[in-house]
């Protein structure tokens, strides 16, 4: 309970010094800042308006120590945000990865120093990367100027997502003899849930894939590209995981002719031929003009069960989505982090007691080896407001 009321009394104490701090293009954003981790917010609220979403970006100088390598990267990231007319006080969502957990500190270190005054939510995790020797990357969500009509991608390095409805796909898995087999049956299905909703692989902006073995990453990456039959490819992110099955991957894509009442600003899909589950939907959708609320990782810390690590997690929320004014029926997007196994059971058990079984969100479940720092059990969200 006292952490509980610590995290009220610490988020309630720092949105009005984010109302005070937004400012130069970003007065729309609204960020309450997590006041012991600097340069993270707990959460991020965005008005509707063009995305930016990118890869894992990384150093070039790989022979760098891991903090020159996080700054490198950094850089290349402000580079590709500036190039869509955004720049690094509008990055809404910043993933970080590691190989080495030893890098985490380092990493905390360039964030904190790079985003003290505009705060993105922020996710790290440890996975192994694509490029042999990096011990950082990056990929980000970021606010842009630059307006298209329709998604525009840039060679696979980022993807701008025109203002209006935005479509989350769960992860899906299908199993297959090897890396490449499952990605390319898993791809299939996943455009064919979007041809279901009236989309067109064309309206992807990020594809994320959970693999095993990473060895084989090259191979998954040819099967996504071979997917898209020699059009332009969504930026791709790539994540370690622990499975028999050797691939989940999920969407997300613009829905430029979604179009509800505001008050429904959200709305909860299943497939057919696919199983309904009471704690995720197959496609969350999100109606044009409603902003999008990015809450950072929240995770159990080190001591008790996993169901009481669940419990503190999941108040920890409920607390961040009261402060930016939504609520858990308005959750469109759910990652869990879990690096104890055993935690799943529990994972199902308090998203029961939590979730509207007729509004669950999306969601990508992984185990992996580390969280990339100490404890066993995190999450991140992406929620809306009611209206």
């Amino acid at each position: 309970m006292k952490n509980v009321l610590s995290a009220c009394v610490a988020l309630s104490a720092f949105t009005v010094m984010t109302a005070q701090t937004n400012s130069s293009g970003s007065a729309a954003i609204q960020r309450i800042a997590k006041p012991d981790h600097r340069g993270t917010a707990w959460s991020v609220r965005a008005p509707d308006g063009p995305l930016l979403f990118t890869r894992q970006i990384m150093a070039a100088d790989v022979s760098r120590d891991a903090r020159g390598q996080a700054e490198q990267a950094l850089d290349r990231v402000a580079a590709a945000v500036a190039a869509a007319g955004g720049d690094m006080k509008r990055i809404l969502r910043l993933n970080a990865y590691v190989s080495d957990d030893a890098a985490t500190a380092a990493v905390d270190a360039a964030i904190a120093a790079r985003f003290a005054d505009a705060p993105p939510a922020v996710t790290l995790v440890h996975t192994p990367l694509s490029v042999k020797g990096a011990l950082v990357g990056f990929d980000v969500i970021a606010a842009v100027s630059n307006a298209p009509a329709s998604v525009r991608i840039a060679a696979g390095e980022s993807a701008v997502m025109p203002a209006g409805g935005k479509v989350f796909v769960s992860g899906q898995a299908n199993p297959g003899p090897n890396l490449a087999a499952s990605v390319t049956t898993t791809m299939g299905k996943l455009h064919a849930s979007l041809a279901h909703i009236g989309l067109a692989k064309s309206d992807v902006v990020q594809v994320k894939a959970l693999i095993t073995p990473f060895a084989d990453q090259a191979a998954a990456v040819a099967a996504i590209q071979q997917s898209y039959a020699g059009g332009p490819v969504p930026p791709i992110v790539l994540i370690e995981w622990i499975s028999t099955t050797p691939a989940e991957i999920e969407l997300i894509a613009a829905a430029p002719n979604l179009t509800r009442k505001q008050e429904e600003a959200a709305a909860f899909l299943s497939l057919p031929g696919m199983p309904n589950s009471p704690v995720f939907c197959r496609i969350a959708t999100v109606a044009a003009g409603s902003p999008l609320i990015f809450i950072s990782a929240i995770e159990g810390g080190e001591g008790g069960t996993a169901r009481e690590q669940w419990k503190r997690i999941f108040d920890q929320l409920g607390n961040v989505l009261f402060e930016t004014g939504s609520s858990f029926r308005h959750l469109v997007k759910a990652t869990y982090f879990l690096a104890e196994p055993s935690a799943r059971t529990a994972m199902g058990e308090i998203r029961g007691v939590f979730f509207d079984p007729n509004r669950p969100p999306s969601a990508s479940a992984l185990d992996v080896p580390s969280l990339g720092r100490k404890g066993k059990l995190m999450l991140d969200m992406i929620a809306v407001p009611p209206k």
